[in-house]
């Protein structure tokens, strides 16, 4: 799949200051003077030696904002993410400061991640898509409101969703490519020249950053990265498929189906353990492939870097079902087996590490 993209001097400059942007961070977050105004993050899910800077969603969503004010794209897109950025400014704030602080609580998080949500949803005036389920959909005809709620909540639960992948080198960073490249491939389709621009430019962004992330991580997503990105990718979505109604909207559902996965899996686990849904925990799918490997290599960072690979058949698995399609518009049946088979490598993976992990102790 090749990623062809007009490199002018204004896109090149925002991609060269992205790459300035995290090497000056790196050396920033070196300075032992400006170590009192920030906190070493320490949490029971931490598995990272050392303090890591966790600013590169930031460098990322700054780039955007570059690319939105040199107008690098079609007008009619450049609108629709101005708008989404500056519904996300409370959010990115709140999100900064949890990556400065680690103070912010959960709540809080998923008031501002709802508020940012709705907000782009009511005020984007976007072309919502099309659900194919007919009852439902005259729900959504005699009661619109039911339908923006309903797409709040979805925005909101992959966000939060996004936010639970991330952990190992890579392994959001890759994600969010995987996404973007989807849905490149979907605009190949129907050949919509504005979207391949656009998202040829943020797969670039997204590479870029993974150089800083993977297989070392000098810098981290952070909160801001996971939420804010999820943020985007999760409102492209819906104006992708709003613009493009010859694709069923059950494969909005298979681009974004594994951390969709591991929220539902979190939700069900806790809930069958009596545990509160927002406290952290190392029992994601990622953690359970961690300490199997940690136990066998006793080093945290092969285990980290290894950790991400041993996932590619689950985080590249909807760009790997497209290709298996021959990139076309899929059927229904085509969709749900896809879901259905995702889902069965997920679980396999889940349960075959956290037997052998029980094994260890």
């Amino acid at each position: 799949m090749s990623i062809q993209i007009n490199l002018n001097p204004y896109l090149i400059s925002v991609l060269f200051g992205q790459i300035v942007l995290n090497l000056f961070i790196i050396r920033l977050w070196k300075c032992d003077h400006l170590k009192k105004y920030y906190l070493i993050y320490k949490a029971e899910q931490k598995i990272h030696e050392g303090s890591i800077p966790r600013f590169g969603g930031l460098v990322m969503i700054l780039s955007l904002f570059f690319i939105i004010y040199f107008d690098l794209f079609s007008s009619s897109l450049t609108s629709s993410l101005m708008i989404l950025l500056l519904c996300l400014c409370p959010l990115i704030l709140v999100t900064f400061l949890e990556d400065l602080k680690n103070n912010i609580s959960p709540l809080i998080r998923l008031f501002f991640i709802f508020l940012s949500s709705f907000s782009a949803l009511t005020f984007g005036n976007f072309k919502f898509p099309i659900v194919e389920l007919p009852i439902i959909a005259n729900v959504i005809i005699d009661y619109p409101w039911i339908f923006l709620l309903f797409l709040v909540l979805s925005v909101t639960s992959i966000v939060n969703a996004f936010n639970l992948i991330d952990g190992m080198n890579g392994l959001l960073l890759f994600t969010f490519t995987i996404v973007f490249l989807c849905l490149r491939s979907m605009a190949v389709i129907v050949e919509d020249n504005e979207w391949i621009y656009l998202l040829n430019i943020l797969i670039i962004i997204s590479v870029i950053q993974i150089f800083f992330n993977f297989p070392k991580a000098w810098v981290f997503s952070g909160d801001l990265g996971a939420y804010a990105y999820g943020f985007v990718i999760a409102n492209m979505v819906i104006i992708f498929f709003g613009q493009h109604p010859e694709f069923l909207t059950w494969q909005a559902i298979l681009i974004l189906f594994y951390p969709a996965l591991e929220l539902i899996f979190t939700i069900l686990r806790r809930l069958s353990s009596n545990k509160s849904l927002f406290d952290a925990d190392t029992e994601h799918l990622h953690h359970q492939i961690f300490h199997f490997l940690k136990k066998r290599l006793t080093s945290k960072f092969w285990s980290n870097v290894l950790t991400t690979l041993i996932l590619i058949p689950i985080w590249s698995f909807p760009l790997i079902w497209l290709i298996f399609l021959n990139n076309r518009i899929m059927f229904l049946n085509e969709i749900l087996f896809g879901m259905l088979f995702h889902t069965m490598i997920y679980i396999s993976f889940y349960f075959f590490f956290k037997f052998y992990n029980k094994l260890d102790q």
